[in-house]
């Protein structure tokens, strides 16, 4: 069956051979799906184009359950079970393929165990633990191929100390503090491979601050300040090396405000707003050097609105809205350079739906 976003471009040519093909009009479609509702998920692209959906939250339930979706096959299936339960976990695909799985929370215990994956054999295998337990903590794999994790909560404290795994001693060795204890926040890799924390909450504070990670050093350097605290937000790095920290709320107030980070001055400048205010939402880089910015929440309600942002114009433009309001949610761009969103919470349920945008 054909989606709503289907055409059918019919070519004659000199030999009057009839060739038919098959575009797709830009917008939404549906993908199916997954054979569990979950809110507070990762998604991951693998080597092999498919993209592994791990834990999450169903019906107040934490999950073990992970997925994979083929993109070609337009299809789900379900693969390995995790050793731990978990939801508000990292995931970080490794130079190997494999996918670490780490932190997190189970139910009951704030988690400092992690897990690898391997898409050859669809199974989870325990690697060595954090020194700390944490959720709503942040990942970023560095130049070198090890994984930074900092900050987030253990159930006492939000933290500012932060670790670095080794995939080929599958071990955990503690870095550098951060200069903020922060949960919430965002990490992104520039091109000069150091890692920029944004944002995030701690302390009854919504955080403002920034700081970059040196992996040469081991340390971090508190960086100037956006112009407003915020969490629930995301950070896009661009195709020009910039960084792209949209939406979030502080307190009651939920941002529309876009904030652009310059990695060779170091300092910060505010770019146009959204349309809509918006926070647990996603965004994602597309191949035409657009950020798609879609869903979350304005305070109230969930959202299904959607916006791309073209860094070259400064301008946001309304497009067509995601068939279901989610928050909560989890978004990754395909191998072919559409968007698959999946899951997430629409204000009253958990959702399994899944769907897939064409620019």
């Amino acid at each position: 069956m054909l989606s709503s976003t289907s055409t059918f471009t019919t070519i004659l040519t000199s030999t009057s051979t009839l060739t038919t093909t098959l575009t797709k009009k830009p917008g939404w479609s549906i993908a199916g799906n997954m054979s569990a509702v979950r809110y507070q998920h990762t998604v991951s692209l693998l080597e092999n184009g498919k993209v592994l959906v791990v834990g999450g939250i169903q019906n107040s339930s934490i999950l073990d359950v992970t997925e994979l979706y083929d993109p070609v096959a337009q299809r789900w299936i379900t693969t390995g079970v995790m050793n731990d339960m978990r939801h508000a976990h990292i995931a970080v695909v490794l130079r190997n393929g494999k996918v670490l799985v780490a932190g997190g929370f189970n139910g009951s215990d704030f988690l400092n165990t992690a897990e690898l994956y391997d898409p050859l054999t669809g199974i989870w295998t325990m690697t060595g633990s954090m020194k700390n337990a944490r959720n709503y903590a942040a990942g970023s794999i560095l130049p070198n191929g090890k994984v930074l994790i900092s900050g987030g909560y253990d159930g006492d404290n939000i933290l500012d100390t932060a670790e670095i795994y080794d995939p080929s001693i599958e071990a955990w060795t503690i870095t550098g503090n951060m200069n903020n204890a922060r949960d919430g926040h965002t990490t992104s890799l520039l091109s000069n491979g150091k890692v920029l924390v944004t944002g995030g909450f701690a302390k009854h504070v919504f955080e403002n601050t920034a700081e970059l990670y040196d992996f040469t050093t081991e340390k971090w350097t508190q960086i100037s300040s956006m112009k407003d605290g915020r969490d629930g937000h995301t950070a896009t790095l661009l195709s020009n090396g910039e960084v792209l920290v949209i939406g979030g709320y502080y307190g009651s107030k939920i941002y529309s405000g876009v904030e652009l980070y310059n990695s060779s001055s170091g300092y910060w400048k505010s770019v146009s707003n959204m349309h809509y205010g918006r926070r647990n939402h996603e965004t994602v880089l597309l191949n035409n050097g657009k950020v798609l910015v879609s869903g979350g929440s304005n305070g109230t309600i969930a959202i299904k609105s959607v916006e791309l942002y073209d860094p070259s114009t400064n301008v946001w433009t309304i497009i067509h809205d995601m068939n279901y309001k989610r928050e909560y949610y989890a978004a990754c761009l395909l191998p072919n350079g559409n968007v698959l969103v999946v899951g997430g919470f629409d204000g009253s349920h958990e959702l399994s739906s899944t769907e897939v945008y064409t620019p």
